[in-house]
């Protein structure tokens, strides 16, 4: 809801109780997130005549890797690395980290099982889409959260429980923008999906819209460690994200691969 002030409130506690079981909303909608994702990219891959099955290998590896690479990358940005007990966490993940682990995982598997590259596509399509979803989580949590804020789309997070420093203040929060990112992303995504048909074309759009959106998004956000010339680590990982776009974007295009066929 939307408080006096013109900030978002939120009172929401980020855990609950069903029966003997506390179930908490970050873990919920992330995998709201990865279902409604995976429909979409099988919904994608069936209309390119590819066979659906290997998604759920695909998406049990996306949904790992990007744990593990989140974890490994928030903790090595943080110089915590080396700290046994750091580790253990439900909290303290960077998108980047994840997104990198889960790419090459699935690169990986890909070339291991000799599938097709344009399994990336599908998996890009879906992905703005589950990445939407999976960060309300982060949004009721107050996670991510940027400086104090008046701005309509600042949150403040009432609950006690909730990560934000005070609960009568609003923040810039960095799960509410990236909800909104992932939804601009798949809204343009979607229309394109039948027109960018070169193989891995689809990639490279979803890498760099992600890379640029989370460029600026840092500038509101404080979850990153300073890096050099006033930009955080995860912007700087981003301006690397956007020149490894850019390189795949011109190597598809020059090496003018056959697209894919289209079920008609």
């Amino acid at each position: 809801m939307t408080d006096a002030l013109g900030v978002i409130t939120i009172g929401i506690a980020p855990e609950f109780d069903v029966g003997p079981l506390t179930v908490a909303w970050h873990g919920l909608t992330i995998a709201i997130g990865i279902l409604l994702g995976g429909l979409v990219a099988g919904r994608y891959a069936r209309s390119r005549g590819l066979d659906a099955e290997p998604l759920y290998t695909i998406g049990a590896i996306l949904a790992g890797a990007a744990l593990v690479g989140g974890r490994v990358f928030f903790l090595a940005e943080h110089g915590r690395l080396l700290e046994p007990a750091a580790w253990i966490g439900n909290t303290g993940f960077t998108f980047n980290g994840g997104f990198i682990a889960a790419a090459a995982g699935i690169a990986l598997y890909l070339w291991r099982s000799h599938r097709t590259a344009a399994y990336l596509d599908v998996v890009a399509v879906g992905l703005p889409l589950g990445v939407a979803v999976g960060r309300v989580g982060d949004v009721i949590n107050g996670e991510h959260y940027g400086s104090q804020t008046t701005f309509f789309l600042g949150v403040r997070n009432t609950h006690p429980d909730a990560l934000t420093p005070n609960p009568d203040l609003a923040y810039h929060n960095g799960g509410l923008y990236e909800v909104l990112l992932g939804t601009a992303i798949f809204g343009i995504v979607w229309p394109l999906r039948h027109r960018l048909t070169r193989t891995t074309a689809l990639r490279w759009l979803v890498l760099a819209l992600f890379a640029v959106g989370r460029f600026f998004e840092f500038f509101a956000r404080s979850d990153s460690e300073d890096a050099a010339l006033g930009l955080s680590t995860a912007q700087w990982t981003s301006v690397v994200l956007v020149i490894v776009a850019a390189v795949g974007a011109w190597w598809t295009l020059w090496r003018r691969p056959r697209a894919y066929a289209t079920r008609t």
